[in-house]
This record gives structure tokens, sequence and C-alpha cells, in this order.
């Protein structure tokens, strides 16, 4: 099997124009016996090319990975789009539009069937709290150590005893959460989609399919743009003043109450054009309409666009 390993980065903080990697450190996820630390993000590379196709999770994927990233891009590597197209001294990224990282993915070498290559996941993803409280949450033997972030530390410092077990704290306790998970066969990208994974396994996983089954894309497509949240909007005219009267509309988790207690779609839905008529059987609904609007003065103009030639996904 691919090894997989927790790791973490120890970064500059007390130069204005630069940062670096001045620590790092892995943990072998069920071998934590096999625990790797050194000075310099070059080395890390070198020790990520050696464990061939193995999954090293970051807590906190966002930071660490910029460093991964930067490293690439002025060494030769290129990044492509599609797992497809890689080749070669190459990389993906799975990168949201709101900047969330997901998944890194560094191909050294690549043809055909033959791939060497390291991905690189984000664990905050999948417990989504701080190293702190992951050592409390589960219960582990270990905690989080300190240390002074900002202590000047020239490239190529040698580690001290405090900064070594600093490190090598948080890439076991990550790793230690971790394979709790993994033992309970949680081995998903996020926190959903384990949930998910077990929740398919509790009602059976035929019946889900019943219930829930796989979508044509355009229904998917059209479907998916109903489901839309809210956003929080501060009208200048009010902004920095006392008010009076206000009536403060809030649920405390609304959306899984509403799963739980409200009738909700499940199944095939049937398309249908005109105005939906009551149906006893189908008696949810989706309606599409094309409109055009005038906004008013000094209203809140609320129209979004999705995925225009303009802007994707942005309130105008």
């Amino acid at each position: 099997m691919n090894k997989k390993f927790t790791a973490d980065f120890e970064t500059c903080t007390w130069l204005e124009d630069e940062t670096y990697v001045w620590a790092w450190a892995v943990c072998e996820i069920g071998k934590e016996d096999n625990l790797i630390i050194d000075n310099n993000i070059d080395s890390f590379i070198d020790f990520c090319y050696k464990e061939k196709n193995s999954t090293f999770y970051f807590h906190n994927l966002a930071f660490d990975g910029e460093f991964i990233i930067y490293w690439l891009l002025t060494h030769d590597f290129k990044h492509v789009e599609k797992v497809k197209d890689a080749t070669d001294k190459t990389f993906t990224t799975l990168i949201s539009d709101a900047g969330l990282f997901y998944q890194i993915t560094i191909y050294f070498k690549r043809k055909n069937k033959n791939v060497h290559k390291v991905t690189f996941i984000d664990s905050l993803k999948i417990i989504p709290l701080k190293v702190e409280d992951i050592a409390k949450s589960f219960s582990l033997t270990i905690s989080k150590l300190t240390i002074d972030y900002n202590e000047p530390r020239e490239k190529g410092h040698i580690l001290t005893k405090e900064e070594t077990e600093y490190i090598k704290n948080d890439v076991l306790i990550v790793a230690k959460a971790l394979k709790q998970l993994f033992d309970e066969n949680l081995t998903y990208m996020t926190e959903g989609s384990n949930a998910l994974h077990d929740f398919k396994n509790m009602m059976n996983k035929s019946k889900f399919a019943h219930l829930f089954p796989t979508l044509d894309a355009g229904v998917d497509e059209d479907i998916r743009k109903s489901y839309k949240g809210g956003f929080t909007y501060l009208n200048p005219i009010y902004k920095e003043k006392d008010v009076e009267n206000v009536t403060i509309l809030d649920v405390n988790s609304l959306y899984p109450s509403v799963m739980y207690d409200k009738l909700l779609p499940f199944g095939e839905p049937i398309f249908y054009s005109g105005k939906y008529e009551e149906d006893k059987v189908y008696n949810l609904y989706i309606q599409m309409i094309t409109c055009k609007f005038e906004l008013k003065k000094d209203k809140i103009p609320t129209i979004q666009i999705k995925n225009s030639w303009y802007v994707a996904n942005e309130y105008l």
C-alpha cells in the first residue's frame, strides 16, 4: 500500500519582504516512529520524491501549499489543469474559486501507466479543528507545544530541542487523529464526504442510490442553481451609526433543522413547462424563469450573475 504521512512547515515571519521554510516534519500515519525533521524545503521535496506515490496531509494546505507551489514554479515544473495532461515535472491543483485548497499533486515522472507522483491533501477539511483542539478532542496523551514564532532564524538554521519537539508534536497529533478515522474507514478528502459515506452505509447503498440517483448533468446543473445561500450587506447610510428598533432574523443550524424536519426532493425529477400545477406525488418543484430588473435608487442591488463572461458567482 502507498504510504500516508502528516506534514508541517515552519516558516519565516520576521522579515517584511521575504519568507521561507526553516523547518519541516513528516510522520507516517500508523507508523509513528517513522518521523523525519529537517530545515529546508529542498530536502522536503527530495523526501517526497523518494516516497513514490505517497500522500501527505498538511493541516491547512492553503498556507503550506503556497510554499510548495512557489518551489515548483521556480524549479521548472508546469501547472496543468487536467490529470490527463500531466507529464514529467507537472502538477495539478484542486482549489475552489474561493481560494480553498483541497489537493495538490506533483507528477515527477509520468509515461502511460507508469506514474511517479505525490499528493498533498488538506487535513483541516477532514478534521476542522486547531491542532491544539484535536489533541483534546481525540483524548491524545500528547498536546501542542509553543515556541516564539517571531524569533529570527537564518536559512539553514539548526533546530533546537525545543523547536524539534514543537514540530514533532504537531505532526504526531494529526497523525494519531487521522489514524483513528482511517481505522473507521473514513478515508475521504473532507469531513462532509466521510459523513456521506457513513450515511450511505447506514442507510444501505442500493436504497440510497434509489432515493438519490445520479442525475443527468444538464438536469443537475439546472437544479443546483436553486440552491443558494444568502449574503450579508451593510447599507452605507447606517455605517458606524447607532440604530434602534432593529429586528434580528437568525436561526442556529437552520439548514440541518430543515433537512431533518421538512419534506425535501428525492428520486428522479420530471421536467415540465409552464406554471407548476399542484401534484400530490410531485408536490415539490423547482421553477426556472427568465426576467429582467430595473435597479431602484438607494436600494440594495442583489442581482447575481453566475459563470458569465463578465464575472463568475458574484453579486454585482
